[in-house]
This record gives structure tokens, sequence and C-alpha cells, in this order.
């Protein structure tokens, strides 16, 4: 990996690495960017730097070479490079030596203070060598999570519980069994609620495809860490079960599994088809009174609230929650009105079968039949929207009407062609809806008229 490290970067972010590092120097790369050396996976979109000099000063220094684009970034010790019409990485984010008071700032010090032993090496630009003061190039290696400091790691930043679940899933290996015991004992109270947000979102993004990483995600839900994120799973978990009964905590997390990734064009994503199960939405399946259904969605709206989720994600997620007791068996007029309620159709019809596919006591035939009649009824769903979404003359800036005025001709079969074939060019580019454009097309069919 160190050798031929550079030579992962294409030659013009080499090239500007190596004048960032002629103008505040020396210069090391941490974060992600050398776990994708050693993996060989592609760059992030943000490269993460460190430096020894305040970053004042590497900012005009950056400014005199002729980089002025760099910016202070919003978070406290950061300074963006933006990388322009650029692929991988997009930002350069600068950040200088952090380190405890009446101790050197140097890079080993900075690594200290980070979450996770493979987050906590540094690649000294432009030849190395790899600075891995805590063993995590032989983790990344072996699997293993390990915390960079034991517990105070954590107390200097909760989150960081968080983090080592997210990178336990993402290696699919099982973490050191102590630390994980001092991660599931963090306490978030002191933690901001976006940021525990922004962290799950990372989490329920993971694909989640293979046993250990499943498993983990159940062990997160488990702990005491996962129920101060979603204090309602404590008592699904804790509930004493009839024989025969099914487990409702684990109905949610295996149907929270099951769920099948949407695909282009669906109006919702995996992570919030995600997030509606773990908020409630099992529970909202079975048959309850209107006013207890509404009172529950209410309790999910102050958590979607607690956690600072957009108005839009919130809609849709209430949306779904809302309509998750529909027919399985929906008629194209329920479907139509699903549309024009802006409702997610597809995401309701995937809750559902990810619902059926983790029943413990079905068949495999039948599940199979299931997953059939719910890809029909998504095809449906297509079908539907792309109809509803299809252009119609009347959509036209340009009217029948003024048509008729520029060819001066009596209405006819042709209008309507003529029309069809603007409604055709507008749908591939929804900014030739413009008079001008459009009566620059009725001008050109005028003239091969003519030449007919």
């Amino acid at each position: 990996m160190i050798p031929s490290f550079p030579n992962a970067f294409a030659p013009f972010i080499r090239n500007l690495l190596d004048d960032i590092n002629r103008l505040i120097g020396p210069i090391y790369l941490v974060g992600e960017a050398p776990l994708c050396g050693i993996q060989g996976r592609p760059l992030p979109n943000t490269l993460d730097i460190l430096v020894a000099h305040p970053l004042a000063e590497c900012r005009k220094r950056l400014h005199r070479g002729d980089h002025p684009e760099a910016i202070m970034g919003q978070k406290h010790n950061s300074l963006l490079l933006p990388i322009k019409e650029w692929m991988h990485p997009k930002v350069l984010d600068i950040a200088s030596f952090k380190s405890r008071p009446n101790h050197p700032a140097t890079v080993e010090e900075d690594l200290l203070h980070r979450d996770i032993t493979i987050n906590a090496m540094a690649y000294t630009w432009p030849n190395g060598p790899l600075i891995d003061p805590f063993g995590g190039r032989q983790d990344l290696l072996t699997g293993e999570i390990r915390l960079v400091n034991g517990i105070e790691t954590l107390q200097q930043n909760p989150l960081r519980a968080l983090v080592f679940f997210r990178f336990a899933m993402q290696l699919n290996r099982p973490p050191n069994p102590d630390d994980l015991h001092l991660v599931e004992q963090t306490s978030l109270a002191s933690t901001l609620p976006e940021q525990i947000r922004i962290e799950m979102d990372r989490i329920l993004s993971l694909p989640l495809a293979n046993e250990e990483s499943q498993n983990q995600l159940r062990e997160l839900f488990a702990s005491p860490l996962g129920n101060q994120i979603l204090p309602h799973l404590s008592s699904l978990h804790s509930m004493e079960l009839q024989p025969g009964s099914e487990d409702p905590w684990k109905q949610m997390l295996d149907t929270t599994l099951a769920i099948t990734a949407p695909s282009d064009g669906e109006e919702i994503s995996l992570l919030d088809l995600r997030w509606v199960t773990l908020l409630g939405g099992i529970g909202l399946l079975k048959n309850c009174s209107i006013d207890h259904m509404e009172s529950n969605l209410a309790q999910i709206n102050k958590r979607l609230e607690y956690y600072q989720f957009s108005r839009r994600r919130s809609r849709r997620i209430l949306a779904l929650l809302r309509n998750l007791s529909s027919t399985t068996t929906p008629t194209d007029r329920q479907l139509k009105r699903y549309l024009q309620d802006h409702i997610p159709l597809e995401g309701v019809f995937r809750l559902l079968q990810a619902v059926t596919a983790a029943n413990p006591n079905i068949t495999e035939a039948d599940r199979i039949n299931e997953e059939l009649k719910f890809q029909e009824i998504r095809n449906r769903c297509r079908a539907l929207r792309q109809v509803e979404k299809r252009l119609r003359p009347i959509d036209l800036v340009l009217s029948g009407g003024e048509i008729l005025d520029i060819i001066r001709k009596k209405p006819g079969p042709w209008l309507r062609d003529l029309q069809a074939s603007l409604v055709d060019l507008v749908s591939q580019d929804p900014s030739r809806n413009n008079k001008a454009e459009l009566q620059n097309q009725v001008q050109k069919w005028i003239k091969k008229q003519r030449e007919i």
C-alpha cells in the first residue's frame, strides 16, 4: 500500500496535493484516505488533511499561492478547498493538529484524539511513512474494531459509540468485546440529537446484507445505547410473550433488515424505509382505531422533530406509516389516489413485502408468490406514475390557438400531430417548454411542410 499510495490519485489531484504540501506542508492524509489506500477502494468525496500550522496562516499562504477558493469551514478547525468539476475527491478539508494541554501539537497527539484505531492513521504526503501508533492497519486487515483509548475516547465524544457500531457493520466483523461493553453503556445525554440522527442515517444507509452486520444492528438496539435512541424499542424487547406469539422486537428488526432497496424513480430511500419500521410502523399494521393510530403518529412526529428530520423527510415517513394498513390488492383507482395525495407508493408495498418476508411461519413457496405479487404492484405504480407525469398538449406554454395564429391554417389532424411532437420534445428536455423555443419548432414544421 505505501509505495503505490500516491498512484491512487489522478495526476491533477497529485499535483494539487504537491502544491499544497509546498505551501503549507508537511501535510498528512487522514480519515478515509488511508483506509481506501489499504483496501484498494475509490477515494472518498472529502479528503481530510492534517497540518501543523494555524489555519488562518494556511489560508493566507494558499491565497498567495493562487488558491483563492480556500475558505474557513463552518465547523471548528476546518479550512476547505473545493475542487470544482472533479469526481473524487470534491473537497479538501484541512485541519490543524489537536493536542492535550501541556502536550506538543504533533500528528501522533492528534491521532490520540480520534475514535477507533483504523481511523487513527495518517499518511505523510507524498512518499510516506504511514503513521500508525495504535495498530490500525493490522486491525483493518483482520477486521477488528477497537477504540483508540478505551473509555477516554468515549468520554471525549460519546457519539463515537455509534461510530464504533457503524464500522463494525461496515467491516462485518465482531468488535473487541471489552470495547463493545464500554460502547453499549455510553450515555448520549450530552450529544446533540441532530448528530445522533446523522450518525444513525449513516448506519441505516449501509447494505446490512450479511449475517454479521445484521447481528450488530440487533446488538445495537438490544443495548442501553440503542434504547436511548429509540426508547420504545426497550419496552418491546422486555415484553413477556404468550406461548406461540411473535416477538414484536424481533419482528421489527427482521422487517427492517428484509426491506429491499428502491429502484430509480421511486420517491423514497432505503434509509427512510428502515426508519419507518424502527419508529413503530409494524405496530401500526395492526387493526387499531383511527384515534389510536393518530396518537401513535403524533408521538412519532415528536421523535422526528427531536432528531431534526427535514420537513420533507418527516412528511414522507408519516405518510408511509399512515398507509401501512392499506390493502395488499389495490385497484388502479386506489393507486391513482395515493399518487394524488403524494404518498410514496412503492415504499408502502416494499414495507408490506418486508413484513411478509420477515414472517418465520410463511413457506418458501408462499414467500415467492408474495414477492411476485408485490413486484407486480410496484410495476403498476411505476406505470401509473409515468402516465401521471407525462405532459399533455395543455401543459405546453404555446397553446393550440397560438399555433393556429402562426400557421394560419384550419384545425385538423395535423394540429394534434404537431402538438404531440412538441410534447415529445419538451418531455426530453423540460427547459424547451418556453414560447421562443416552441415557436421556433413550429417554424421548422412549416418549412418542412413546404419542402414536402
